[in-house]
């Protein structure tokens, strides 16, 4: 449980915060200048508890707008985005199943053609930019623009062009009359799209689970009902806090960050050879074997596990960190070992993890097509 000093921590903190281009192909339009019609300013409304952590960076460059993020919507459940107008990015990212492609260990691009990572989870996103500042199980991407960019042209996913996907857009009878809207301009170009699409990404967020409530209860957070979590529930998350049995706290946080991850990059010890993650990018042999940390949020909805869906279950996800780690994989994290937890133990962490699932996240009717 929150010992006497962190809940005093966490009390003050409550007071305190409530006083990749491929466009060679379409140049990039300057949206006219405009005195009436300008696009309307969009706030995101946060879970309360939310407050603990920093409000979450909104790039100047593409501020958040409601034109903008119904525009993003539209555009990522479009199927004309890939090559042969069958997949969209809510193909590999369904809504009802927390943005994830449940049951793919990695998801099938147009031909059916298997990727190489699975598919991550889409909430939270807004405030990757405040810590890694990278984007995909690698690290791929510095910025949710151009995470969102690079899925088109990909050979694995979409196998499109952004020149036919403007084309498509701009002689669509609905298109051209959304980005004027939401930028001022019926010029279509990719840059525009990525703008729009990450506006949309932004506003996922992800914060009411049980665990949300008794987090916002612990620090004082008036919330409906009460007995939040169950005993095993509880004894799980004690054992998530403890060093010397889960210690998941180092890399996924604790009450004070309801993103329920660092966003790190770190290798986990998965295998003795381990694949090149972020290494890829940065081209450093100290990067070998690195994966983005995922948050610990909705994982029911989520499964197989691990960036090459490795693992089914939770069960068995809880079962290798307790005696499965390689502890001789180059470049290991070094809270990284083996737990050697018991049964129970093992059952009460997975049922701390499950209590993380937002079930109105999923069923947000703002979040479908």
């Amino acid at each position: 449980m929150i010992n006497a000093i962190r809940f005093i921590l966490l009390i003050g903190v409550i007071i305190f915060l409530h006083s990749c281009r491929e466009d060679d192909d379409i140049p990039i339009a300057e949206p006219p200048q405009s005195k009436s019609g300008a696009p309307t300013p969009l706030n995101l409304e946060l879970p309360p508890h939310f407050a603990l952590i920093i409000a979450p960076p909104i790039p100047e460059e593409n501020p958040l707008t409601v034109e903008g993020v119904a525009l993003g919507k539209k555009l990522f459940f479009d199927r004309r985005l890939s090559r042969d107008n069958s997949i969209s990015c809510g193909s590999c990212h369904d809504p009802r199943n927390a943005f994830n492609d449940k049951g793919q260990a990695v998801s099938l691009g147009v031909d059916n053609t298997p990727g190489v990572r699975n598919a991550m989870p889409l909430f939270n996103l807004a405030w990757v930019a405040a810590s890694s500042k990278r984007f995909n199980w690698h690290g791929s991407a510095p910025t949710l623009e151009e995470q969102a960019l690079e899925p088109v042209r990909n050979h694995l996913e979409m196998k499109e062009s952004w020149i036919n996907v403007i084309s498509k857009l701009q002689n669509d009878p609905e298109y051209p009359a959304m980005f004027r809207e939401a930028f001022e301009t019926e010029v279509i170009d990719s840059m525009l799209a990525v703008k729009a699409i990450a506006q949309f990404e932004r506003t996922l967020i992800s914060g009411n689970s049980r665990v949300d409530k008794f987090v916002m209860d612990s620090i004082g957070i008036e919330v409906p009902g009460d007995n939040f979590l169950t005993a095993s529930e509880r004894r799980g998350f004690d054992l998530f806090n403890q060093e010397q049995k889960g210690d998941c706290f180092h890399c996924h946080g604790d009450l004070t960050n309801p993103l329920w991850t660092d966003n790190s990059f770190i290798n986990s010890g998965l295998d003795e050879l381990p694949d090149s993650g972020l290494a890829l990018v940065t081209k450093k042999a100290s990067d070998v074997g690195k994966f983005k940390t995922p948050s610990l949020r909705n994982l029911t909805f989520t499964a197989p596990y691990m960036h090459d869906g490795r693992f089914n279950t939770l069960e068995e996800v809880v079962e290798f960190y307790s005696s499965g780690v390689k502890t001789n994989s180059p470049n290991l994290d070094p809270n990284q070992k083996s737990r050697n937890l018991n049964a129970q133990e093992k059952a009460d962490i997975v049922a701390f993890l499950k209590a993380l699932t937002d079930s109105s996240f999923v069923q947000n009717p703002a979040f479908r097509p």
